[in-house]
């Protein structure tokens, strides 16, 4: 059985539209990427230690130029510092 994918947020990057997700029950550090256009939908890779100076892109197969693979880390990061504060506020 698959875990509920909990999606956070997209983003456009260049020709693709990306979608950044978690896993339920997975680790909140830890963020998933996923273009889903164009088709067919494709896990990109993956963030761990998301927020902390030791994070990192991990990407399956794209072989991405280091801009690009800056660009996609930053707007992941604030995709996922946007969902933690959001978060925060409906919890606390």
């Amino acid at each position: 059985m698959n875990p509920e994918r909990i999606v956070l947020g997209r983003f456009t990057l260049e020709h693709r539209r990306i979608e950044v997700y978690q896993l339920a029950g997975g680790s909140t550090t830890s963020v998933r990427l996923r273009r889903i256009a164009p088709e067919p939908a494709v896990d990109l890779g993956y963030i761990n230690r998301i927020g902390s100076p030791f994070a990192r892109l991990h990407l399956y197969r794209a072989e991405w130029p280091a801009a690009l693979r800056r660009v996609a880390k930053e707007k992941a990061t604030a995709i996922w510092h946007h969902a933690a504060r959001h978060e925060a506020e409906v919890e606390g």
